[in-house]
């Protein structure tokens, strides 16, 4: 097998900064993946199509829905989940099911919790769900009026947006499943929901791995690769979500590639403008109406050594890269019409203030947060 560079150089910048940022890294240095295990994952046949997977869940929802609502004592419970292959043929494996999240797991928000599947890696070589191990399902967690399906939908649409944009990003696979709840106490349904990669996925698939940042700290930023983390902060204020932090590591996944190179990438955007969910409200101390009103929330450029023609040069790929970012929307199967104008729009204000620097200036640089205690 083929190693890339060693960890040590790694383990020792790591190591040297520490202090009000507190440790550079949470963890030990790891051997970093193998050519071969970069290759299988780049390679997962579930993430090389958009094609909808049709799937069946079979569990006791009725006792996961009414019972598993904690993230601390969660448990795991088995489950049968059946696909259809493109070929049309259908396959079955037994997995098990866990309920994730905070927000979502609340009944008081949420009629069904969000999942997250178990797949035996062993019982899956050759399969369509080939190199997978946990998954997170996405599906809608109201069982009621449509705009809880749309709100899923666009979610799904939003991190497709950022792999348009980044390839250090979630892969995502669209799907339709069907929920059978085997105690016989709750109906069957259906719903279109999405699948996204496990982070110790992506982490192989960019020739790192995850660190497990403890939220006590403030990871000093200035520690990211310079584009990547740009671009985080762009794509956050385009879609306005203000639900995150690239300092405390919240809803962002911070990957490090050796030797010395970190990146932060986004996920969980339902409280973002762009989705705009019943649920969603700012943080108060933002003093925001909405969740619609944008907020830039990246640090400011003169603290972390970028320079505004760094700004300027992401800034020119997201002008390149818009029409194949409104085609996403445009060409999505199941999106209400009003939702499509309505994000259309959304998006057309963010493209007005990237082309004006005066707006760019009082809309973003103005609003960016200093380095400490941002």
């Amino acid at each position: 097998m083929t190693r890339l560079k060693s960890p040590y150089l790694a383990a020792f910048f790591c190591y040297t900064l520490v202090g009000f940022f507190g440790p550079a890294c949470a963890q030990e240095p790891q051997e970093p993946p193998t050519v071969e295990e970069i290759q299988a994952a780049e390679s997962a046949p579930l993430f090389s199509s958009q094609e909808v997977l049709q799937i069946t869940l079979q569990a006791d929802f009725h006792t996961i829905r009414r019972e598993d609502r904690s993230d601390k004592d969660s448990e795991e419970r088995p489950a049968v989940m059946s696909w259809t292959n493109p070929d049309g043929s259908v396959e079955t494996q037994d997995v098990q099911v866990q309920t994730r999240g905070i927000f979502r797991l609340s009944k008081r928000n949420c009629d069904f919790p969000p999942l997250r599947l178990n797949v035996k890696k062993g019982q899956v070589e050759g399969t369509l769900f080939d190199g997978q191990d946990k998954l997170k399902m996405v599906a809608p967690c109201k069982l009621g009026q449509d705009y809880w399906q749309q709100y899923v939908i666009a979610e799904y649409l939003v991190y497709r947006m950022f792999n348009v944009l980044a390839e250090e990003s979630f892969r995502v696979r669209p799907i339709q499943v069907t929920f059978t709840d085997t105690s016989g106490e709750d109906d069957e349904f259906t719903r279109i929901g999405f699948l996204l990669e496990d982070n110790a996925a992506l982490a192989t698939r960019k020739g790192g791995w995850k660190v497990d940042w403890d939220t006590q700290y403030q990871f000093d930023p200035r520690l990211l690769e310079k584009h990547q983390a740009i671009l985080v902060d762009v794509f956050q204020f385009m879609i306005g979500n203000t639900d995150w932090s690239g300092v405390q590591m919240h809803n962002v996944e911070l990957i490090h590639s050796p030797p010395t190179t970190y990146h932060t990438v986004p996920y969980d955007f339902d409280f973002s403008g762009i989705i705009d969910t019943r649920y969603a409200n700012p943080d108060e101390s933002l003093g925001l109406r909405s969740v619609r009103e944008r907020r830039f929330r990246g640090i400011c450029p003169e603290d972390v050594f970028r320079s505004g023609e760094d700004y300027e040069a992401v800034f020119e790929e997201f002008r390149q890269k818009k029409e194949e970012l409104y085609d996403l929307w445009r060409n999505q199967e199941g999106l209400d019409e009003r939702r499509l104008e309505r994000t259309l729009d959304y998006l057309d204000d963010f493209y007005e203030i990237l082309d004006d620097p005066r707006r760019v200036q009082i809309r973003m640089m103005n609003h960016c947060r200093p380095l400490r205690g941002g």
